[in-house]
């Protein structure tokens, strides 16, 4: 019996929107992202659209991101693959937090891998991660959707954020999550 899908906007509050994302979102994805201060060395737009410039990343297939009423971004993931290892890599507005917009982009970032399982290109992977700020809400809603909190090793660290560029200068803490995702 196949899945039932259901949207993850069912989690969005009333007119917040949900998009994928392009190259001339890139400001205002780097201006959030250096919001939510994941390191004392601020994140640049050329990091970033360089890391999307990766074999098989599509940003509007890969990214979600959620506008408010206003079309402010409030909201970000991404989804990469390194060595047929998923990684999801997202974060909300500290303003928005605890309004189901991190269950709708964690539930989106969930189903995009299901559906890559069925690329040609994906081989079978090992559970995939999502890396977040330790936070004490992110940690609620990725216990609450089935995500394990693990402990990477340290040399593991840089990269389990995916394919969002930290600085090698940036010592940020990161929690780790991993979830079996079945198609």
């Amino acid at each position: 019996m196949a899945p039932c899908y259901q949207s993850p906007t069912r989690y969005l509050p009333d007119r917040y929107t949900f998009y994928g994302a392009s190259t001339e979102d890139l400001p205002m994805i780097v201006y959030l992202l250096n919001q939510r201060q994941f390191s004392p060395v601020p994140f640049h737009a050329e990091d970033l659209r360089h890391e999307w410039q990766a074999a098989h990343f599509n940003p509007a297939m890969d990214v979600r991101l959620v506008f408010d009423p206003r079309e402010y971004l409030v909201g970000y993931i991404q989804v990469s693959w390194d060595k047929d290892q998923p990684f999801l890599w997202g974060c909300v507005h500290p303003d928005y937090e605890g309004r189901g917009i991190g269950s709708a982009l964690l539930s989106w970032g969930e189903a995009r891998v299901r559906f890559a399982l069925d690329d040609a290109w994906v081989s079978p992977w090992s559970a995939p991660r999502f890396a977040t700020l330790p936070l004490q809400r992110a940690h609620e809603l990725c216990e609450t959707l089935g995500w394990k909190q693990i402990q990477p090793k340290k040399k593991e660290m840089k990269r389990v954020t995916g394919a969002l560029h930290l600085p090698d200068e940036a010592r940020q803490a990161v929690d780790v999550y991993e979830k079996s995702i079945e198609q």
